[in-house]
C-alpha cells in the first residue's frame, strides 16, 4: 500500500469517526427531548399538581417493583443454573477419580503379573490350532 493510500484512509476514518460523533451527539439531543416533552406534558395535564405528583409516585413505585421482581427471578435462575452445574461439576469429578482408580489398579496388576498381552495372544492362537488339529484328528 502505498504512502498516498495510507493518508487517504487515515482522513476517510477521521472524517467516519467525526460523523459518528455527531450522530451519537444527535441521538441525544433526541432522547432529551422526548424526556423533556413527557415530563412536560406530564406537568401541564389538566390534572392538579397533587394529582399529577400522585401519579408520577406511583408510576415510579410500579417500576421499582418490577425491576425488583426482575432481579429477584434472574438471581433465582442463577442460583438454580449454578447449583446445577455445581451437582454436574462433583459427578464428572466422581467419575475422573473413579476411572484413575481403577486405571491405577489395572497398571498395579499389570505389573504384578509380569505377561505381556502379546505372549497371551501368541498363546490363544496356539491353543486354536492345536485344538483344530485335535478335531480333525479325531475324524
Amino acid at each position: 500500500m502505498s504512502l498516498s493510500k495510507k493518508i487517504q484512509a487515515k482522513r476517510q476514518e477521521k472524517i467516519r469517526a467525526e460523523k459518528l460523533k455527531k450522530a451519537k451527539t444527535a441521538a441525544a439531543g433526541v432522547a432529551a427531548g422526548v424526556a423533556a416533552g413527557a415530563v412536560g406534558g406530564i406537568l401541564l395535564a389538566p390534572k392538579s399538581g397533587k394529582e399529577t405528583r400522585e401519579d408520577i409516585k406511583n408510576a415510579s413505585k410500579q417500576a421499582v417493583d418490577a425491576v425488583s421482581d426482575k432481579a429477584a427471578g434472574a438471581k433465582a435462575k442463577a442460583g438454580d443454573v449454578l447449583s446445577s452445574q455445581k451437582e454436574k461439576f462433583n459427578d464428572s469429578k466422581a467419575k475422573i477419580k473413579e476411572y484413575l482408580d481403577a486405571k491405577k489398579a489395572v497398571d498395579e496388576a499389570c505389573e504384578e503379573c509380569d505377561v505381556n498381552s502379546e505372549e497371551v495372544v501368541e498363546a490363544i492362537e496356539e491353543a486354536a490350532v492345536a485344538l483344530e488339529e485335535a478335531s480333525e484328528e479325531q475324524k
